[in-house]
C-alpha cells in the first residue's frame, strides 16, 4: 500500500469517528445506528431506515432532520404519480464534517473560557455536604454564610482543582484547533 493509501485510509477512519461522535451527540446510539444503515444503503427513506435500524420511523426522521440542519444530510423529494405521496431519499453529505467540527469545538472553547472566567473571578462558599449548593460571595451574604439547605456554616470553597482542570481542557482544544503549540 503506498503512503497516499495509508493517508486516505487514515483521513476517512478520522472523518467516520468523527461523524459518530457527532451523531452520538445529536440523537445517541440511534443516531449512529441512523449513519450507519444510511452509510451502507448510500440513499433511503425514512421509512427504509426504520426498517432497517428497527428504530421507530418518527426518531429516524428527528434524526435525519437533525443531520439536515447540521447540513451532514441532504435529501431528494419524488412524487408518487399514483399516489401523489412525496418521498424523501435520504443521503449523507460529510464534505462539511471538518468545519463543522471545528465550529463546533470553537463554541466549546468559548464556553470554556466563559466558566474559567468566573471560576477565577468569583469566590465561592460550602457546607461541605456533597450534593449542596456552592454559593457566590453575594450569595452566602443573602444566606448570612449558613447552607440554604441545611443551616450548616458556609466555608469558603476551594476551586483550585476546577480551575486547573478547566485550564487543561482549554489547553486541550486550542491545540486540537491549532490556536496554540
Amino acid at each position: 500500500m503506498k503512503s497516499n493509501d495509508l493517508e486516505g485510509l487514515f483521513m476517512a477512519r478520522k472523518r467516520n469517528k468523527e461523524l459518530m461522535k457527532f451523531a452520538e451527540e445529536i440523537g445517541g446510539e440511534e443516531a449512529i445506528e441512523v449513519i450507519k444503515a444510511l452509510e451502507k444503503k448510500g440513499e433511503a427513506t425514512d421509512e427504509e431506515l426504520a426498517e432497517v435500524t428497527g428504530i421507530r420511523v418518527n426518531t429516524v426522521r428527528k434524526i435525519l432532520y437533525s443531520l439536515y440542519d447540521n447540513q451532514l444530510a441532504e435529501f431528494r423529494r419524488t412524487r408518487d404519480k399514483d399516489t401523489g405521496w412525496y418521498y424523501y431519499y435520504w443521503r449523507l453529505e460529510t464534505k462539511r464534517l471538518p468545519e463543522i467540527i471545528k465550529a463546533k469545538k470553537m463554541q466549546e472553547l468559548k464556553k470554556l473560557k466563559e466558566v474559567l472566567d468566573e471560576e477565577t473571578r468569583e469566590i465561592y462558599y460550602h457546607c461541605g455536604t456533597p450534593g449542596h449548593p456552592r454559593l457566590t460571595f453575594d450569595e452566602a451574604m443573602e444566606y448570612e454564610f449558613r447552607c440554604p439547605l441545611c443551616g450548616e456554616m458556609l466555608m469558603q470553597y476551594d476551586n483550585t482543582e476546577i480551575v486547573k482542570e478547566l485550564q487543561e481542557k482549554i489547553k486541550k482544544l486550542e491545540k486540537e484547533l491549532g490556536l496554540k503549540a
